[in-house]
């Protein structure tokens, strides 16, 4: 059995990573609006670099971003493996850094969006970082069975 963090360390932890997420998924929203501005100020909006060919940055981005969707699981377990931190401050340092790794994701469609000027490169890639929030967003109850399942210090 493990020694349990007082509960209200746990809770601390939790809300601020969810807090911390809160704050990522709803920066999603900010860019969108900045888009939103971007092609209404610049009308027809065709990129700050439209002469550039895109496609194949387009492509290096989405591998980024599905390897981004993997790279969350992988650091996770690491940064939970490392028992030089205490385990409520590996689970919160895991999701923050999880978190940032999905919002990443929406950065890569951002600039693609100001590079080339097409909305559906934010979009895309928003959407991808959605996904990879869903996934990751932390909860509660994994977060006690990961506490319960660690050995005694």
């Amino acid at each position: 059995m493990a020694v349990r963090p007082p509960p209200d360390a746990l809770g601390r932890a939790y809300r601020t990573a969810r807090a911390v997420g809160g704050a990522m998924v709803l920066s999603l929203a900010v860019f969108a609006v900045v888009v939103a501005q971007i092609r209404r100020a610049n009308a027809p909006f065709a990129g700050f670099a439209p002469g550039v060919p895109h496609d194949l940055l387009r492509w290096i981005f989405a591998a980024f971003a599905l390897a981004d969707l993997w790279l969350v699981r992988f650091m996770r377990t690491k940064i939970l493996a490392n028992a030089a931190l205490p385990p409520v401050q590996r689970l919160l340092s895991a999701a923050i850094v999880g978190l940032a790794n999905c919002e990443a994701i929406a950065l890569y469609g951002f600039v693609l969006f100001v590079l080339a000027g097409r909305v559906t490169d934010y979009y895309v890639f928003a959407g991808l970082a959605l996904l990879g929030f869903a996934l990751y967003f932390p909860r509660r109850q994994a977060w006690e069975d990961w506490l319960g399942s660690q050995p005694r210090r």
